[in-house]
């Protein structure tokens, strides 16, 4: 499949909710031309093959009218309660050549008997009617965040459960398979394919679809197991491989959100070597608008991103090229070397048994330049390769310029530019023997980089200098481009704002997509004081404008809370806070509490307080807009709890808006 989506539209929409708490009310859900053709034709058109729907997420609110409750679009005003998404994105699909998928939330926090054995019972008579009343599903969706105890808590969320046996998972993979015996089943786990285990879309470069989840259940919280699901395991007893899930929207968010961008082309084409080009699908998802419609501006992004992907991989330098094997099959033409080169899937190279080590050598003849390689299994027969390396002719002798480990399905390494006449690919296995479907070679054209913005603690905003290419930039509501200013020296942004900004290739003309970013106050007169009132010297890492340090409290209290003296009163309405980006999870605040003061001695109550949602697996940048804008010179963040309630509380970055 490659390349698909998860559909993400409901009540959250409408609330700019990523995890809600099923209270909304459903007439609030009311599109004023919601259109699953417009979603089909833009997900063909940019060249994915499938949309899985979120039926239902973890709101309980459903996007088919279910017979079992009444939280559904039967309850809102569209089409006067008649309508059915996803009936509706059926046909779509169909029309437009596309598979359909559904996910549905195993957690469900509307359901009143939620944590009782008659909630999975209405969750198997829901699960039956996706997949008996909407045609083929070709892949189903089932989340690892499934609710109980723990950090997801807050107090509709103390129904406790036994998340090993409270859903009977064998039980809802029975259901999907009795009536939808091809559709592929997703969870942490499987059974059919596997998270990759981050948010990110990025798979592990060492990328096996086996692996060993003997006794794994989705949403298992085993950290060892944890760190497997990306590389997979190399003689793992289970197929299971891994599928690459992130959001078109960035910073990420699933639902739609105000202000939200789509990631910019570069980010796309490096998401795409990252998923795709290390052998799993990539499961990009899309934010529907309030409309009920993909924005103008994401559809197009997905446009330019499919433009971009034709244009790296448009001519195929193999074609004209001589290859030949140090080893193939009792010399038999069904496993020459030429096989790999005949874009045919189907048919393959292949080295006679006990063959572990053998390489293809193209000849070009004469000097070509190439930047991209792209390698794949015969995935039919399973994966071999556990390590291949890629050498060049050097005024006749070999120079290694590559190598890598698995290969899979597809595996496509990006090259500085290459000249030469001959190359030769070397692969080892410790199978029977080797195979190869496909071997390509391209010349992609450049891409400008996205010009790179940074602010320092004294308010001033500057863009990274690149030869040859200008940055253009807009402070404040976004105008034409026209109307942008050239950037030329640091500009004085100590109170912060949103900033527009692209960059221009002077001599050919091309132009990246424009970015948006938000910049808080500056922080050049900020002083942090901790819960004893000193000055804490340490903490100023939660101030440094730089991500990649960070301030940690361990002093086992319930709640923890860092207060800062901005040096100046302000009218703020935002705060944001950015959890530790070192990949580890120990002290990431969930639920929060945020204070202005005018003189650290009364605070009144909190201008925001709620919870991170799904911090954890997108530990990004955190922007919290208050309700009404608040004025003080001192800012306090309390920690009401953190997701693995360590008795730590740890911050990167903590800013104002």
């Amino acid at each position: 499949m490659e390349y698909f989506s998860l559909v993400c539209y409901g009540l959250n929409t409408y609330t700019e909710q990523e995890w809600a708490y099923g209270d909304v009310d459903p007439k609030l859900f009311d599109p004023s031309n919601l259109d699953t053709d417009q979603w089909a034709h833009v997900a063909s058109e940019a060249g994915m093959k499938g949309l899985i729907l979120v039926a239902k997420h973890h709101d309980g609110f459903c996007l088919w009218p279910s017979r079992y409750t009444d939280y559904s679009v039967a309850a809102t005003p569209w089409k006067d309660g008649k309508g059915d998404v996803l009936a509706d994105l059926s046909k779509s699909c169909k029309k437009y050549g596309l598979k359909l998928g559904v996910y549905l939330s195993p957690w469900d926090r509307n359901h009143a008997d939620y944590g009782k054995p008659e909630y999975v019972d209405y969750y198997y008579n829901q699960l039956e009617e996706l997949m008996t009343g909407y045609g083929d599903i070709f892949e189903f969706w089932i989340d690892g965040a499934n609710g109980g105890t723990g950090y997801y808590g807050g107090a509709k969320e103390n129904r406790s459960i036994d998340r090993t046996t409270y859903y009977g998972y064998d039980s809802i993979f029975s259901i999907v398979k009795k009536h939808q015996p091809n559709a592929v089943i997703f969870s942490d786990v499987g059974p059919g394919v596997r998270w990759v285990g981050n948010e990110s879309g990025i798979a592990s470069e060492t990328n096996w679809n086996t692996i060993n989840a003997n006794g794994r259940y989705p949403g298992d919280p085993d950290p060892e197991f944890g760190k497997k699901l990306g590389t997979g395991d190399k003689n793992g007893p289970q197929w299971i491989p891994a599928e690459a899930n992130t959001t078109l929207s960035w910073p990420k968010a699933w639902y739609y959100h105000t202000g939200k961008r789509p990631r910019s082309l570069n980010n796309l084409v490096e998401l795409y070597y990252t998923s795709i080009g290390r052998g799993s699908p990539l499961d990009l998802g899309l934010a529907i608008a309030p409309s009920g419609q993909i924005r103008e501006e994401d559809k197009n992004a997905l446009l330019n991103f499919k433009k971009r992907m034709d244009l790296e991989f448009a001519v195929n330098l193999v074609e004209n090229a001589r290859i030949t094997a140090s080893d193939y099959r009792e010399g038999h033409k069904e496993y020459s070397p030429v096989n790999a080169i005949d874009n045919d899937l189907k048919s393959f190279w292949a080295t006679n048994d006990s063959v572990n080590t053998a390489s293809l050598t193209i000849d070009f003849g004469k000097l070509t330049t190439f930047n991209r390689l792209l390698l794949q299994e015969a995935i039919s027969l399973g994966q071999r390769v556990h390590e291949f390396k890629v050498e060049i002719d050097d005024k006749g002798s070999y120079k290694e310029i590559a190598k890598g480990t698995t290969i899979g399905y597809k595996r496509i390494l990006r090259l500085d530019n290459i000249k030469t006449n001959r190359l030769r690919i070397t692969f080892e296995t410790d199978a029977p023997c080797l195979t190869l479907s496909n071997l390509a070679i391209y010349d992609a054209p450049a891409l400008v980089d996205d010009p790179i913005a940074r602010m320092d603690n004294d308010g001033k905003l500057f863009f990274e200098h690149i030869e040859g290419i200008n940055t253009y930039y807009s402070i404040g509501e976004r105008t034409e481009k026209s109307n942008f200013s050239q950037y030329s020296e640091p500009i004085n942004l100590s109170n912060g704002g949103q900033v527009y900004y692209y960059a221009k290739e002077e001599k050919t003309g091309f132009e990246t997509d424009i970015v948006m970013e938000r910049f808080g106050l500056s922080r050049n007169k900020w002083e942090v004081i901790t819960q004893e009132g000193k000055r804490e010297e340490n903490a100023l890492r939660a101030i440094d404008n730089n991500p990649d340090s960070f301030f940690i409290i361990e002093n086992k209290a319930e709640q923890q809370e860092i207060i800062i003296d901005m040096g100046t009163t302000k009218f703020l309405n935002a705060f944001g806070y950015l959890p530790r980006q070192d990949g580890k999870k120990e002290g990431v605040i969930f639920e929060y509490e945020f204070y202005v003061s005018k003189d650290h001695n009364y605070w009144q109550s909190p201008v925001a307080k709620g919870s991170f949602q799904n911090i954890e697996n997108n530990p990004v940048r955190q922007i919290i807009p208050f309700k009404e804008a608040k004025e003080g010179r001192y800012i306090k963040l309390v920690s009401k709890s953190t997701i693995k309630n360590d008795g730590k509380v740890s911050y990167a970055e903590i800013e104002v808006f």
